[in-house]
């Protein structure tokens, strides 16, 4: 069987008599897809940067903690150890070693500190505190000692302490801004003592100067660098001393067996955490808690803690939150541009109607100019889509394919479908019954057709609603599209409700004296059962008030993070977008009709009309839809809003849910929407007035 083959002319001559209107959804194909695939990747990067704005702010640092081994000696007294120093690196290492590798990678280099309880500077002055504190990393931290010299041994290696004796003494250095707020050099002794009164011995080796102030190790504890106001309390001023690897087997002596800890921190990297590896590393750092050992254990065993995996929880919240809400938002621009294409597709047909006819009734058959449609629409959509796909990338490191295929199915399969089902309905061979019950039979059958087609779109809206209540916006693209939906069932109702307002408003003109309004009425009451235009017009202006009450919600009261300024600014794309679609539909429609209506208005002319008066009848034939949407239109969007914010998780980002429309927004939209009709009908003129009158009653074309 030969595939039947497209007659090239005939694709190459229709494209280019309708330039314009495959250029009109060509642009809105680009436009949508530049908005679709650089949306999803521009809310990853602001993810990304959300989470780590996170955990600067609220650090949790991840912790493991460990009892020392004990120093019993055989004699009833405490050893000295004076490879403390070394057995604090080990587990260091130990603990790095139980991260992981993909927790390690989310994680600086460990600190390791071992700190003494609070201690009181009994000198008879303010209340001043004081601890001793060691801390180590891989090659640091570095000090310049310019008074004085390192902490060095108070004892013998392996000396011995008896239960009861005198404080053991031990040495620390002295950063410059703290010896000089206490006052004290080398070789001096600070008195102070411990919560229950007992002394200590604590002996100033010297006085240092960090050679990098910014070196993690000193995060743990900025005491160690300089006095801490109000760290212990209203009115007090913490102090630290820096044990060395040699004063620390001391340290130990100097307090009780379990006074001291080993201590080792891991700071997360906020430049290596982002959204995709937040769920890893919240996993790993939960198992590491739930295998931590007991507090009360003495047998050394690591105890984690960290506050980390509640923080990227937090932002995991918000970050799932801000893109269900930009999921609602991207729905809605889909949904207004699909309808605009299938307007620019109802065009395409109504124009290219006698050629289709001629065509078919030549012989081509229904395969190969379903052919020819499809292949000069799959032309147009690539290229449409490659452009704002190239756009897209050149703002944004990488597109997202997955919001693109409603615009791209829309645009490529709308035309041809059509355009196939015009050229078969012209050629039918379905006789009109002579029955007049017969014949009502058909019309029901067709109205309920339609009927049950809109009653699964008011469904829809309502399951979409009911999902959006029960999972909220995350929950699928059903809930997300509830707004969306929920605008196109009210759309529908309205472009229903228009044709029997029309008829209503042509009844009591027809009893006036004032013939333009009749004509204008006449003409509009005449095509007012087309659904599409009023539909595009509705939707469009529902969805753009929705939107601008979107932004005033999530800027109003937000904390004016990454996330909520991101949602505000698609938000405002989206009410600027919208409209614009909006007008298009707006143009599509207008050029729909506007052979039929000129060719009236041109007839009308032979009788006197003049050129002003037909401006004037031809404005009131587009009010109508206009007017509609311009009132009841944002109105809709209104509703929406109260209908679903409580829904969207507004409060995740500190947004206030309550809607607040901006009512002069939502005018502005009525305004702009009714000055599109000011805009179309003059240049429909301007078009026309170079037909001669003699031609179009002649070719009976307007």
């Amino acid at each position: 069987m030969r595939v039947p083959a497209p007659h090239w002319p005939s694709v190459a001559g229709r494209a280019r008599a309708d330039a314009g209107p495959l250029l009109l959804a060509a642009v809105v194909v680009m436009a949508v897809t530049l908005l679709a695939a650089a949306t999803p990747p521009l809310l990853a990067a602001t993810a990304d940067a959300a989470v780590r704005d996170a955990v600067r702010a609220g650090g949790g640092d991840l912790r493991v903690h460990s009892r020392m081994e004990v120093d019993e000696g055989p004699n009833a007294g405490r050893v000295r150890h004076p490879r403390l120093a070394e057995s604090v690196d080990d587990f260091r290492v130990r603990a790095t070693d139980e991260l992981g590798p993909g927790l390690r990678a989310a994680l600086r280099p460990p600190v390791a500190a071992v700190v003494s309880p609070t201690l009181k500077i009994t000198d008879g002055s303010v209340l001043r505190t004081f601890q001793l504190a060691y801390v180590a990393r891989d090659g640091g931290p570095e000090v310049t000692w310019i008074a004085g010299g390192p902490p060095r041994p108070t004892a013998s290696a392996t000396a011995t302490m008896a239960y009861g004796a005198p404080p053991w003494p031990v040495q620390v250095g002295l950063s410059e801004a703290d010896a000089a707020a206490l006052e004290l050099r080398p070789g001096d002794r600070l008195p102070m003592a411990d919560d229950q009164g007992n002394d200590k011995d604590v002996r100033i080796s010297g006085v240092f100067r960090p050679r990098d102030g910014a070196d993690p190790a000193w995060r743990l504890l900025p005491s160690l660098l300089g006095p801490v106001a109000g760290a212990d309390g209203t009115g007090s001023t913490r102090f630290a001393g820096l044990l060395s690897r040699d004063s620390l087997p001391d340290a130990r002596l100097a307090f009780g067996p379990d006074e001291l800890r080993r201590t080792v921190s891991f700071a997360p990297d906020p430049a290596r955490l982002t959204w995709d590896t937040v769920p890893s590393v919240v996993a790993k750092v939960v198992a590491l808690k739930a295998a931590s050992g007991s507090s009360a254990a003495r047998d050394g065993s690591p105890q984690w803690e960290t506050g980390l995996d509640g923080v990227l929880r937090n932002v995991s919240s918000q970050v799932g939150a801000a893109f269900s809400q930009a999921s609602v938002l991207l729905v809605t621009l889909l949904a207004v541009a699909v309808l605009v294409l299938l307007l620019a597709a109802d065009l395409l047909v109504r124009r290219r109607a006698p050629a289709l006819t001629a065509a078919r009734q030549r012989g081509m058959s229904l395969p190969v100019i379903g052919g020819e449609l499809l292949l000069e629409s799959a032309v147009m959509a690539l290229l449409a889509a490659a452009a704002g796909l190239g756009l897209a990338r050149a703002v944004t490191p990488e597109v997202s394919w997955e919001w693109i295929a409603p615009v791209a199915v829309a645009a490529v399969a709308a035309g041809p479908a059509f355009g196939t089902l015009t050229a078969a309905r012209a050629t039918r061979d379905r006789r009109v019954p002579a029955n007049r019950s017969a014949r009502r039979w058909v019309r029901d059958t067709v109205r309920l057709r339609r009927a049950a087609l809109e009653a699964g779109v008011l469904a829809a809206a309502s399951g979409a609603v009911v999902a959006l209540y029960q999972r909220g916006a995350g929950g699928g693209m059903l809930p997300a599209g509830a707004p969306a939906l929920c605008a196109l069932a009210g759309g529908l109702l309205l472009a229903r409700a228009l044709p029997l307002g029309t008829r209503l408003v042509l009844g009591r003109l027809l009893r006036s004296s004032r013939p333009l309004a009749v004509f204008g009425a006449a003409r509009a009451a005449a095509t007012s059962a087309r659904v599409l235009p009023p539909l595009v017009l509705v939707t469009s202006t529902a969805l753009t008030s929705y939107a601008l009450t979107f932004a005033a919600a999530a800027g109003r009261g937000s904390a004016g993070g990454p996330l909520a300024a991101g949602l505000v600014r698609l938000a405002w794309v989206s009410a600027v977008t919208l409209p614009v679609l909006g007008l298009l539909g707006l143009a599509l429609g207008a050029a729909a009709g506007a052979p039929e209506r000129w060719r009236t208005l041109t007839r009308l002319r032979t009788l006197g009309l003049r050129p002003r008066e037909a401006r004037r009848v031809a404005t009131g034939e587009l009010l109508p839809p206009v007017l509609v949407a311009a009132v009841a239109g944002p109105l809709l969007g209104v509703a929406l809003a109260h209908l679903t914010f409580g829904s969207l998780a507004l409060r995740l980002l500190g947004a206030d849910p309550e809607p607040a429309p901006p009512w002069w927004g939502l005018g502005m939209v009525a305004v702009v929407f009714l000055a599109g009709v000011a805009v179309v009908v003059p240049v429909e003129s301007a078009l026309r007035r170079r037909r001669r009158l003699g031609e179009v009653l002649r070719a009976g074309d307007g």
